[in-house]
């Protein structure tokens, strides 16, 4: 066996077993809300179903207030963060006239 072979086999391992180990831990940290000291927090509640609500931080960003979605991207507020918040989330399919089944 070539070393350049070895070499690859052992990162492969160490790679595959990496993930294995941080994959149920990452999905854990989905599922329990998201406590950052930087940022307030704001809850919304859906217009539609009233016992959905919804709760992420909000930071000041380089062109006024920035509202963070569940995936983790920071999007703009646009009238304002909690419209933007329950818009993009829980009432998405408002939007649209598509109201689920």
């Amino acid at each position: 066996m070539k070393p350049a072979n070895t070499v690859a086999i052992v990162v492969g391992v160490v790679v595959l077993g990496v993930g294995v180990r941080a994959g149920p831990a990452d999905a854990e940290r989905w599922r329990q809300p998201v406590t950052d000291p930087a940022h307030p927090h704001i809850t919304v509640q859906s217009d539609l179903y009233p016992s959905e609500t919804i709760s992420a931080p909000v930071r000041s960003g380089p062109r006024g207030d920035e509202v963070r979605l569940p995936g983790g991207t920071w999007v703009p507020c646009g009238f304002n963060c909690y419209f933007t918040l329950r818009n993009a989330t829980i009432d998405f399919w408002r939007r649209y006239d598509v109201f689920p089944q």
